[in-house]
């Protein structure tokens, strides 16, 4: 099983969960209130899922890159060009439901902050299992 789908999968254990416990808070409350400013606390879950969806995207689009470029002639020119061009692309998505006020920010980090754990604790997990054989 690819890295992509050991992540995705865990993902989903961990990310419907938390955003099913995002449904059960009152957004509305006022000890909540210090959240306004970082988008509507009505889209939490939303950002939540997006946040990993996205996060899963770009770990998809990391690895395909590194695996169609090993090998090739200059491929470390055309790893940083993809590389720049992905997280552009990342970047245009996150800031535009950002000012559409489609997304939360704290529940997009949320998301993206899980998927990048999960990714590191998989990668340590690879390369420690390669270590012994």
């Amino acid at each position: 099983m690819t890295l992509v789908r050991k992540v995705a999968r865990q993902a989903l254990f961990v990310i419907v969960p938390l955003a099913a416990l995002s449904l059960l808070v009152d957004w509305n409350s006022k000890t909540l209130g210090f959240l306004r400013p970082f988008g509507n606390p009505a889209f939490t879950t939303v950002s939540i899922l997006v946040g990993a969806g996205l996060g899963i995207a770009n770990l998809k689009g990391m690895t395909w890159g590194i695996e169609s470029l090993l090998g090739a002639h200059q491929a470390n020119t055309k790893l940083v060009f993809l590389s720049l061009l992905r997280l552009l692309v990342l970047f245009a998505v996150v800031i535009s439901l950002a000012a559409l006020h489609l997304i939360n920010l704290l529940g997009f980090l949320t998301g993206i902050t899980v998927v990048f754990i999960l990714t590191i604790k998989e990668a340590l997990k690879t390369a420690k299992l390669q270590e012994k054989e």
